[in-house]
């Protein structure tokens, strides 16, 4: 208990000195951006350091908080108990194979239910996708203009991306997010009305599903080891013919020299 207690209270405090040392660093990064000199060399490594040097102290400390926790760690162990995580489809796929057969109203509802919870269960994937698609393709028809990086200053290339391409990333996780917690909550409805199956019908057969032929052979042919393996060489084999057509064209000259501008330029080593 004492351990427990002692692990508590410092992993709110090393949760608590992260935020403040990342608040730190943000602070000095917004204040050098802040000069509006870049140009003169306000990213040079000796103004960098100089502007780091107070926050340096701090992260030193940090530092040692962090080999303080390691120590802790061996003075108080403690053995965590592991912890279920409910696996909702799991517990669906075994639960399904055991509906029993049955007539009535009751028992009508109970099917209709099912069949009505998978049936939005794959309205929301579809609107999830698509969602996912819209953004995917918003995105990449502002990224691969050319005209909306030319004549522009690199910071307010910059903001201008992110005005246009965050937004779109927000949405397409937003609806992933949505998606994943109405299949939770879906899945959780549906095993509760096959658990009322069971028990309502219990003495009855089970329902016998005759397999799909169609997708039993998809499942099988991308599940196939070789499918994989010829999958695997082939996205090998385009890598390496681009890297090789980059090469030639001279496009890693030009990504070595974008390096050394941002090692040198922006955040001011070199």
């Amino acid at each position: 208990m004492k351990a427990q207690r002692i692990r508590y209270f410092y992993g709110v405090f090393i949760s608590a000195f992260t935020a403040v040392l990342g608040v730190l660093f943000v602070a000095v990064a917004v204040g050098i951006l802040s000069d509006g000199n870049w140009a003169q060399g306000a990213y040079t490594r000796d103004l960098v350091a100089e502007r780091l040097f107070p926050v340096s102290i701090v992260f030193y400390f940090w530092v040692a908080a962090i080999v303080a926790g390691f120590v802790l760690s061996l003075v108080y162990p403690v053995k965590d108990k592991p912890v279920k995580i409910p696996q909702e489809g799991a517990t669906l796929k075994r639960l399904s194979a055991r509906i029993p057969l049955g007539s009535g109203e009751k028992y009508d509802a109970e099917m209709k239910l099912l069949r009505d919870e998978r049936c939005n269960r794959l309205i929301v994937y579809i609107v999830c996708a698509a969602v996912c698609f819209a953004c995917a393709v918003a995105s990449a028809v502002y990224l691969l203009q050319p005209t909306n990086f030319k004549g522009l200053a690199a910071n307010e290339a910059m903001f201008r991306m992110m005005f246009w391409v965050l937004p779109c990333v927000a949405v397409a996780l937003l609806s992933c997010v949505w998606a994943t917690l109405y299949q939770r909550d879906s899945q959780k409805r549906e095993i509760s009305a096959i658990k009322r199956l069971i028990a309502s019908y219990k003495d009855n057969p089970v329902i016998i599903k005759t397999p799909n032929a169609v997708i039993d052979a998809v499942r099988k042919f991308f599940t196939n080891k070789y499918t994989v393996i010829v999958v695997r060489a082939g996205v090998a084999v385009i890598a390496v013919t681009f890297i090789i057509l980059g090469v030639f064209n001279g496009g890693a000259r030009d990504v070595f020299i974008k390096a050394i501008n941002i090692c040198t330029e922006c955040i001011g080593l070199g």
